[in-house]
């Protein structure tokens, strides 16, 4: 039998707010064409579905179904998003080439605050 403590039912009730909260921007991806980035609700859904296993390993069974509730309303951002994407921009494309292509100009980006940080470093280095 599983045995519940009030912690796994207050973490379970501010997830499934969370999920709930969720609701109008997913409704908004599915019928409206809204786009979301990306990488930061696959990385959100990730991390959700990590934080769902954590609660596993403590035993918050109940905590895991509402966590689990809302890594999947993350994920279904993100590929929601990424269909938008691709409709209006890539109409031939498939959803994996879109999805390297974001992945590319992301670590582009990433790749230019890290030189540019560096290059900040090494200018105060130099001041000094």
């Amino acid at each position: 039998m599983i045995t519940t403590t009030w912690q796994d039912f207050a973490i379970t009730g501010i997830t499934v707010l969370f999920a709930v909260m969720l609701v109008p921007q997913l409704r908004d991806v599915m019928t409206r064409g809204a786009v979301l980035n990306v990488f930061s609700a696959l990385t959100t859904s990730i991390l959700g579905y990590l934080l769902a296993a954590v609660f596993a390993t403590l035993g918050l069974w109940v905590s895991v179904f509402g966590q689990g509730l809302v890594a999947t309303a993350w994920l279904l951002l993100a590929c929601f998003s990424l269909r938008n994407v691709r409709d209006h921009s890539f109409p031939g494309a498939t959803l994996l080439s879109v999805a390297l292509e974001f992945l590319a100009i992301w670590a582009r980006g990433v790749a230019y605050l890290v030189a540019g940080g560096v290059k900040g470093l090494f200018t105060r280095i130099e001041r000094d």
